[in-house]
């Protein structure tokens, strides 16, 4: 896709022959620099991703500026497209503020307006007046699981249910999803419970460069149903498709057999839009529409609120251990600040653990001393009833005695 955009940028008319020296000497030093930086011996896969959305910002440069030589702009005709970029005069497809500004910045800055010796003038332009081109992404936003699962219902497709299911359970960017194939899935059985589980391996060559690679197993039983919906119907696709790029292309030339999806990111995108309309759900707390990106955040409070830790949630979303990205929805969910409430809980249940416990000794030895009270009674009883059984045979025994001294009495008297 990059090459075949480049070689049609190199032979845009609207480009005049200067621009496309500075565009050529780019594209090559960007080629080489990415290829140098990972380590490679040829341009990837994900490095033509980077260079492919160059293509897309230099046309857009040269539209802004007119076609106009990059060598002869002035200073006030740079600080036009900037305040026009500013303000929202220039505007993306869809008739809005381009939200990713300082990434044409970072090209007006860098090595690109270099090649034009242009580079410096916007340098301190945006130094002085403190422009910064980017939308403060620093914000929570989020859906609950139960608005996940009305959006999910909304779908009756149960490829696409499945690739919610994924992307809601194991947090990762919609682009690597689509790219997963069959080879990326293991199911297995826990060992512990016996349920089948899926294991998803995210490789490196299709992660993005700041994610880690890793291996992830499921949360969900639905994801394993879908999961295994997906598997059994992988197979080669025969239809055909047109766009402004090619007519008539077989979809089986563009997705391997093995591939989960037949559909890249951007069909993605048209169903998820339309599950998210017919819902009505929305972010919070700002109401913004549902993206796919949201369900990661959204997996992410999911989990902190189960009671997960953060290191724990960044290694599922495949973020560096240092990461502080999680902190943001920590503060939110107010996690932190239960936390001293919980310190004073904790304390009060260890005391009235303490006092249980010196209750219970208390009760043990009352019980000890009730038992030993209990047994002295008994033996008092047992002696009582001794004496009362020798005291009776001793009393028999004096009666006895007694008569006999009587009856002698009356012999006496009678002789």
């Amino acid at each position: 896709m990059y090459k075949r955009r480049r070689k049609e940028l190199l032979k845009d008319k609207s480009i005049n022959s200067k621009n496309k020296e500075i565009i050529e000497k780019f594209l090559v030093f960007e080629e080489y620099k990415l290829k140098r930086k990972e380590g490679l011996s040829e341009v990837d896969e994900r490095s033509y991703k980077t260079l492919y959305f160059y293509v897309s910002r230099i046309t857009n440069i040269n539209r802004w500026f007119n076609g106009k030589v990059w060598e002869d702009l002035t200073k006030e005709e740079i600080k036009k497209v900037i305040d026009d970029l500013e303000d929202g005069k220039i505007t993306n497809q869809y008739g809005r503020r381009y939200t990713d500004r300082s990434l044409y910045y970072q090209m007006f800055q860098g090595k690109f307006f270099s090649l034009a010796g242009k580079n410096h003038i916007v340098r301190d332009m945006l130094e002085e007046f403190s422009i910064k081109g980017r939308k403060d992404t620093n914000h929570v936003r989020f859906i609950e699981e139960a608005d996940f699962r009305k959006i999910v219902d909304c779908i009756n497709d149960p490829i696409q249910r499945g690739l919610c299911w994924i992307s809601w359970d194991y947090g990762e960017n919609i682009s690597s999803l689509v790219s997963l194939s069959r080879d990326d899935v293991k199911k297995q059985f826990n060992s512990d419970t016996g349920e089948p589980e899926y294991l998803i391996i995210f490789s490196k060559d299709k992660l993005k460069r700041s994610r880690t690679p890793r291996s992830e197993l499921n949360n969900y039983p639905e994801t394993v149903r879908y999961l295994d919906i997906i598997l059994e119907n992988i197979k080669p696709v025969d239809k055909t498709f047109t766009n402004k790029f090619v007519k008539n292309k077989n979809i089986s030339s563009i997705h391997a057999p093995d591939k989960l999806f037949k559909f890249g990111w951007k069909v993605a995108e048209k169903f998820f839009r339309k599950a998210v309309e017919k819902s009505g759900v929305r972010c919070m707390p700002g109401g913004e529409r549902v993206t796919w990106k949201d369900l990661r955040s959204s997996m992410a409070c999911d989990l902190l609120k189960k009671g997960w830790t953060t290191d724990e949630v960044n290694s599922r979303l495949g973020h560096k251990p240092s990461s502080r990205i999680i902190d943001r929805y920590v503060s939110y969910l107010a996690l932190d600040r239960h936390k001293p409430k919980q310190k004073v809980y904790q304390g009060s249940l260890k005391k009235l653990e303490t006092e249980l416990e010196k209750q219970k000794e208390m009760n043990k030895l009352q019980q000890i001393r009730f038992e030993n009270l209990k047994n002295e009674q008994e033996q008092m009883k047992i002696q009582l009833r001794l004496f009362m059984k020798k005291s009776k045979a001793e009393l028999l025994e004096t009666l006895k005695e007694l008569e006999k001294v009587q009856e002698k009495e009356i012999i006496i008297k009678t002789k």
